[in-house]
């Protein structure tokens, strides 16, 4: 069943926006996909191109978020076009464009991992649809 919800809030919608704190919050229209981390093919080629010609880089206190930003906003208003959850509950998300976010679930300094709600807050404010706390566990509430 949450694999069923994960296509219905996912598949045909598109990033309308993000925000970056301690975690990240994707908007998709209505919903938003909030999680700890997530990585993409493209992150490897874009730090160190990044490295090598934007000197502000070795200065910043969060070095890995620009690329993660840049590759965010590169996809945004494209259509997701499918999801996919593996064995770790790690979301797997690719948009027409041809590239893919995967949402990870390996951050071990936190107690959950990522959530799909209405709110675009943390999954303990009780409204989230779907919810990972652990590697392997998701929770739904919808």
């Amino acid at each position: 069943m949450s694999v069923e919800i994960l296509n219905k809030t996912l598949v045909g919608n598109a990033i309308t926006g993000f925000s970056i704190s301690d975690w990240f919050c994707i908007y998709l229209h209505e919903y938003y996909l909030v999680c700890q981390n997530f990585t993409s093919p493209d992150e490897l080629k874009l730090n160190q191109l990044l490295s090598n010609s934007y000197s502000q880089l070795h200065s910043s206190i969060d070095k890995e978020y620009i690329a993660k930003c840049t590759i965010l906003a590169a996809n945004m208003r494209k259509e997701i076009v499918s999801a996919e959850v593996n064995e770790l509950s790690e979301i797997t998300i690719c948009f027409n464009n041809g590239s893919d976010l995967v949402i990870k679930t390996n951050e071990s300094i936190v107690d959950w991992q990522w959530c799909i709600n209405k709110t675009g807050k943390d999954p303990y404010d009780h409204n989230s649809l779907l919810a990972c706390f652990w590697p392997g566990e998701i929770e739904q509430n919808a």
